[in-house]
């Protein structure tokens, strides 16, 4: 959940359960059943918490007609119940390794760019800004300002394109080579509360290289990987598509992971969601 203590501005999860919905779902719940869409707003508001992309801000702006306008809508309604959900996995496995678990997967970088934006749009219209308000976090704000880094975000998801190609490539080789290198190179590891994007990303990854022959990696699938990583590390529930919801099946129990859902099931997640958020608090 987003909000300001003072002068500084803190994304939290402690507490709430998080969600992440990817676009396809999002734009779902935003132009399908309005008595749905209004069960998932009012469970988030109590004790929910929308872990955003910054890519899915910038695939929402990309809409066109209803879809763009509906989907911004139902953002805007979210009001701060979200926090900024890093695109790449790899800096909080970073944390991980050394121990800043509580930051978890939250972006400061698009924290802190989007709050110093807001600021500056704000005062142009506003004399005192109210920065207790819930409308101050908007995320159809978010949504109009990631159009001004386009560009950037292009630029990161190729890299990363490359990256996860090139390490599933290179993994692949390997064990066609030898098939006994990939528990070498890459070798299964136990789930850990401390350590739970290094595990989904070590087992998703061993799942790519096993199936690089029979489902080849197109263009921004090294986006969905990193997306289906942290949702699912850090994910209370998720929604993915089919593919990732079934290679998310294959990670090694027992682990404490995120229940995925894909767009046909978000009624299930909506229901979920609810059924937990009634749950007496824990802490």
């Amino acid at each position: 959940m987003m909000r300001f203590d003072g002068d500084r501005c803190f994304a939290e999860l402690r507490g709430r359960y998080a969600i992440y919905l990817d676009t396809d779902s999002l734009v779902e719940l935003a132009k399908g059943p309005a008595p749905r869409r209004e069960r998932l707003l009012s469970a988030l508001g109590r004790r929910g918490t929308l872990l955003f992309s910054l890519t899915s801000a910038v695939e929402v702006g990309g809409l066109q007609g209803g879809s763009a306008a509906a989907a911004t809508s139902f953002l805007s309604a979210i009001g701060p119940h979200w926090v900024p959900l890093e695109m790449s996995p790899w800096p909080v496995m970073e944390r991980e390794r050394a121990g800043a678990v509580d930051v978890g997967p939250v972006s400061e970088w698009f924290m802190k760019a989007f709050v110093q934006q807001r600021m500056k749009d704000l005062s142009r219209t506003a004399g005192i800004l109210d920065l207790s308000a819930g409308s101050f976090f908007d995320l159809g704000a978010v949504v109009a300002w990631s159009q001004t880094e386009r560009e950037g975000i292009r630029a990161e998801q190729d890299a990363m394109d490359h990256a996860v190609k090139e390490a599933v490539g290179r993994f692949r080789a390997s064990y066609d080579a030898e098939p006994a290198s990939l528990d070498r190179l890459l070798p299964p590891i136990p789930f850990h509360p401390r350590a739970r994007t290094t595990f989904v990303l070590t087992h998703l990854l061993r799942t790519l290289v096993l199936e690089a022959k029979s489902h080849q990696l197109k263009r921004n699938d090294a986006l969905d990987f990193c997306h289906a990583v942290l949702a699912t590390a850090y994910g209370s529930l998720a929604t993915l598509d089919k593919a990732w919801k079934r290679r998310v099946g294959t990670l090694p129990q027992p682990c404490r992971v995120a229940r995925v859902f894909y767009r046909p099931e978000l009624e299930q997640l909506v229901s979920m969601l609810e059924a937990l958020v009634a749950l007496e608090p824990t802490d």
